[in-house]
């Protein structure tokens, strides 16, 4: 039978101490070890092939240092973009924090032991319920609407859109363009705050829109239409404002150190 790895043996591969060997496996920063010490760690935890047991780790220091991230579906490849934008800034904005993302499958929706805390993105309803029914830790809604004081929720402020468009295009009539809302609370907020909003799900979609005064919703979208139309008004929702807010607001939920507001919007 092939033993099992221990911190120990990747500890005496490397020629360190137990202790170095942890830090590195749990991101500290607090920690002076050098750069080529952490490679080299790294590199042999991943020529043995260990694994950190979450469980474990869970049950002996309440923490994991991960949190999940479960996005919407969406097959538009500016909208996958967009995703992607998210991705990379709260990954980056997460680390700075000591904490790592990993974005789940959304088939994967049974109880989640080896996170700290659960943010869902753009997801429809039915979806958030069930995360928030199956997981324990703290759970997030992020570009979404769900009708439960319990979760904290973070959108962005449409009335302050409105309000820039109006100021921009002097009163003029423009159009809004937006991803595809699956989420119908989020939906009926958009079509009630503008007087006329397009969803879009392809190019196609895109492209068959002529009005010359438009607001993007989107930073990858509103880049598109802008090589389109030079005068589109583009909104990032994925701003670093927003981001900011979300990393406070789940370094309060994981520690429990104090209630955030339910509807928070940037």
């Amino acid at each position: 039978m092939k033993k099992k790895v221990t911190l120990r043996d990747i500890a005496e591969e490397a020629g360190v101490s137990v202790a170095t060997v942890s830090y590195i496996l749990n991101n500290r920063d607090d920690q002076c070890i050098s750069e080529a010490t952490r490679k080299k760690v790294l590199q042999i935890v991943n020529l043995y092939g260990y694994q950190i047991n979450f469980h474990a780790k869970s049950i002996s220091s309440g923490k994991t240092n991960i949190v999940g991230l479960y996005l919407g579906h969406g097959s538009f490849a500016l909208k996958r973009a967009d995703h992607f934008l998210l991705i990379r800034r709260l990954a980056k904005a997460l680390k700075d924090k000591g904490l790592s993302l990993r974005v789940i499958d959304n088939t994967e929706n049974s109880r989640l032991d080896w996170c700290d805390a659960v943010i869902c993105a753009d997801a429809e309803e039915s979806f958030f319920k069930t995360v928030s029914e199956a997981n324990y830790c703290p759970v997030i809604a992020f570009d979404m609407l769900y009708d439960d004081q319990l979760f904290c929720q973070i959108n962005s402020n449409y009335g302050k859109i409105k309000g820039i468009a109006n100021e921009i295009f002097g009163g003029a009539d423009y159009t809004v363009i937006c991803h595809e809302q699956k989420n119908e609370a989020l939906r009926s907020e958009l079509d009630a705050t503008f007087e006329k909003i397009v969803y879009v799900a392809s190019f196609e979609d895109v492209n068959a829109i002529t009005d010359k005064n438009i607001v993007v919703i989107g930073e990858m979208l509103g880049q598109y239409c802008k090589s389109i139309n030079k005068d589109a008004l583009s909104i990032d929702i994925s701003s670093y404002e927003k981001i900011e807010k979300l990393i406070e607001c789940l370094e309060i939920t994981i520690a429990r150190s104090g209630d955030v507001p339910h509807d928070i919007r940037i």
